[in-house]
């Protein structure tokens, strides 16, 4: 009764907002619920909340109230703009194509302008950190169930999707199993923190014994999406938060349990399933499908031929490359793409947030971002990869919003 007395509360707080705030946690949710499509629907919910942002400012003359986000956030945006004059010229003076430099645009408006309005929205109380963190926590589990009917049907229940590969490799809805991999990741990474944190971070008090049980359902998702560089995320972070913990707590009973009973269940996923095991054994052995023996040589190569502006974005297929669609290292990438003054430039940005979340309240953030940044370095894109751009921006809202919780706002609905 308890569980559905808290399910309730939220949704009687919707029924007595008012329209507009309604329309705006729809949209949200719908967006958040699309990125891991990458659909149409991801792409007109994108700019349905770009309208309302506009409509809500415009018609509740918002110019001070906005001029006040972006003053508080000034350095970071600069450091923003910056990066996409320096994509912008890059792509004029290497080899993109003509239509790239429309993707210089959209990576405005999809991302910074996005990035802009869910903190304009979060001020104006919108929604809460809570309340997105719920969302968000709903919409993974839903794609880890996915994950699960794929893994015995055969294709998943949302887009009716194959595995990948002959040794199945799971993606539920999405288009391949790494950023599926990516996205239970970050299921799991959730689960353990509610889980092991005395803080209510989403908005419904659920048993800890829901987060176990959801945890190990990502964790078994995230284990047969065969995603090592996910794997490698997730080992990453569950690493930095148990050194948290035991910082803050020691080593209890609680701890000791958990992690004995994660071992456990973990080593049984990889010792009954031979592709789990030998996708295992290949990431020990340091075999990076290619990427250390002949993407990485090829792109430094190119790299060398043209270091300060680099090719332009979205160049390395024409680059004419011995294998693969991307070089699969965030470094590299940046360097190929916009040379040495775009690469300083997007490290000085990340270094940003990663000073912005080094504090008590924020540690989380802390550790989930740097494991983020490793994945990059091995899988993934940030500047031509929806998934992982979105991802990207939505840490840097939760890191950022803090500022914004200083100074209390009445919302304008």
């Amino acid at each position: 009764m308890s569980i559905l007395r808290h399910i309730a509360e939220p949704y009687k707080k919707f029924e007595t907002s008012s329209l507009f705030l309604k329309i705006f946690q729809i949209i949200l949710f719908i967006w958040i619920f699309s990125i891991p499509l990458k659909n149409a629907i991801y792409q007109i919910s994108t700019v349905l909340i770009v309208i309302l942002f506009f409509i809500h400012y415009f018609y509740y003359k918002q110019k001070a109230f906005l001029f006040d986000i972006l003053v508080t956030y000034r350095k970071l945006l600069i450091v923003f703009l910056l990066f996409i004059a320096s994509m912008t010229l890059s792509s004029s003076l290497g080899i993109s194509k003509e239509g790239e430099l429309f993707s210089i645009f959209k990576y405005f408006y999809r991302y910074i302008l996005i990035f802009i309005i869910l903190l304009y929205f979060y001020k104006q109380s919108f929604f809460s950190r809570r309340w997105l963190l719920t969302a968000i926590f709903a919409v993974l589990f839903l794609n880890s169930l996915d994950g699960i009917y794929q893994y015995f049907v055969g294709v998943d229940f949302i887009a009716n999707r194959l595995p990948d590969g002959p040794s199945y490799l799971l993606t539920g809805a999405v288009h391949q199993h790494n950023p599926f991999g990516l996205f239970m990741g970050i299921g799991a990474i959730m689960s353990l923190v509610l889980f092991f944190d005395k803080n209510n971070y989403t908005i419904f008090k659920y048993d800890k014994i829901i987060y176990f049980i959801s945890l190990l359902i990502f964790l078994f998702t995230l284990f047969h999406s065969q995603s090592r560089s996910a794997w490698v995320m997730f080992g990453i972070f569950s690493l930095g938060y148990m050194l948290l913990y035991i910082k803050n707590n020691g080593i209890d009973k609680k701890l000791f349990y958990t992690i004995f009973s994660l071992l456990i269940i973990s080593a049984m996923f990889f010792l009954i399933d031979e592709n789990l095991s030998h996708r295992l054994t290949l990431l020990l052995q340091g075999n990076s499908s290619g990427r250390s023996t002949v993407i990485w040589p090829f792109t430094i190569d190119k790299i060398m031929d043209a270091p300060i502006f680099g090719y332009g974005i979205n160049t390395y297929r024409l680059l004419t490359p011995p294998c693969c669609a991307g070089v699969h290292n965030l470094t590299l990438e940046l360097l190929l793409y916009t040379g040495i003054v775009g690469f300083f430039i997007f490290t000085y940005l990340i270094w940003l947030a990663l000073k912005e979340s080094f504090i008590k309240s924020k540690i989380f953030y802390f550790i989930l971002f740097l494991s983020f940044i490793v994945l990059v370095q091995f899988d993934g894109s940030l500047i031509l990869g929806k998934l992982h751009l979105n991802i990207f921006i939505l840490i840097l809202f939760f890191i950022y919003s803090f500022r914004l919780d200083k100074i209390a706002s009445k919302p304008i609905k």
